[in-house]
């Protein structure tokens, strides 16, 4: 974190009370085959591409657009949130157009926040057609956002997307899998930065402040506002032993494991559950729901941690 990120954080706090810079490629990835439960160690060429990714994030950070992004809150005094912004839950009230531009697609609720900064992709929720296809439903989702394809069309069915991610061999789809998998169905797109690649980190808490929504923060906020680009994240929609769940689960179930698209943020860092994350679920058939969500980062950063500690940007 930068320490004039840290202290405009807590400014907002108070008034509140509440990649134009692109990794290197990586080199062509070796389609896995371990199972989901108990995820393999990256191999070292995997962590050389997180390393370059999360170096392109911080990049992202530092630059002159991301700078102006942290200055809107000071010519806002109290953000003017508006009971039609979201329903009860957590689910959001538009519907965007993936088929309108990116750059410019945002959440018509969200607007009539105060200056509140933001990014947002036209993104369309799916639901999974099968009870093991999280995964592809999340890959089908970000597919369809990268070819610009218009409201109700997929470019690839579930199935051949599960084929690419080993889904159906490992009863479930794994972290790496699901980058392999993501790499093959977005290839060639034209919101596919040109210099790019589907790669797995670690969410760690690599400034030492105890907290890893921060740092989940500073990757979607990279990816979707700097490169224009979803995130995978693989989470325990609503595990009965613990104190977080997704918004998208009324009620606690037993799951392995549970993939969500991330398209979106709203406000800066500051500590609080103000930040918040948007996303995409497809679990109506499974216990959840389907549709376009959200919840605060650091709930997110919280179920993250408590599954695999990973996520695919």
């Amino acid at each position: 974190m930068f320490s004039r990120r840290i202290a405009m954080a807590a400014l907002i706090a108070m008034l509140t009370s509440a990649l134009t810079v692109a990794p290197a490629a990586a080199a062509k990835p070796t389609k896995p085959t371990s199972p989901p439960v108990g995820e393999r160690p990256l191999t070292p060429a995997e962590e050389a591409a997180s390393a370059r990714k999360i170096a392109a994030a911080e990049a992202y950070l530092a630059s002159g657009p991301a700078q102006e992004e942290e200055l809107v809150p000071l010519a806002c005094f109290v953000p003017n949130a508006t009971s039609a912004e979201v329903t009860a839950g957590g689910a959001v009230t538009d519907d965007v157009d993936p088929s309108a531009d990116s750059s410019a697609s945002t959440d018509v609720t969200i607007q009539a926040t105060c200056g509140t900064p933001q990014g947002i992709l036209g993104v369309e929720a799916r639901d999974q057609t099968t009870g093991i296809y999280c995964g592809p439903a999340v890959g089908q989702v970000i597919a369809n956002y990268t070819w610009a394809l218009a409201s109700g069309w997929n470019k690839y069915t579930q199935g051949r997307i599960a084929g690419w991610m080993s889904t159906d061999i490992n009863g479930g789809t794994n972290a790496p899998a699901m980058a392999y998998g993501l790499g093959r169905a977005t290839v060639g797109s034209p919101r596919r930065p040109a210099v790019w690649s589907w790669v797995v980190t670690y969410l760690r808490d690599t400034d030492g402040d105890g907290a890893f929504g921060d740092q989940l923060h500073d990757y979607v906020r990279a990816n979707v506002s700097g490169s224009k680009m979803p995130l995978a994240i693989p989470v325990k929609p609503y595990d009965p032993y613990s104190a977080n769940h997704l918004s998208s689960w009324a009620k606690p179930v037993a799951s392995p494991g549970h993939w969500i698209a991330a398209y979106g943020w709203v406000g800066l860092w500051n500590g609080t559950d103000y930040p918040r994350l948007y996303y995409t679920d497809s679990s109506r058939d499974e216990g959840g729901s389907t549709g376009k969500f959200w919840d605060p980062m650091r709930r997110i950063a919280a179920l993250i941690m408590e599954h695999t500690q990973r996520l695919v940007w």
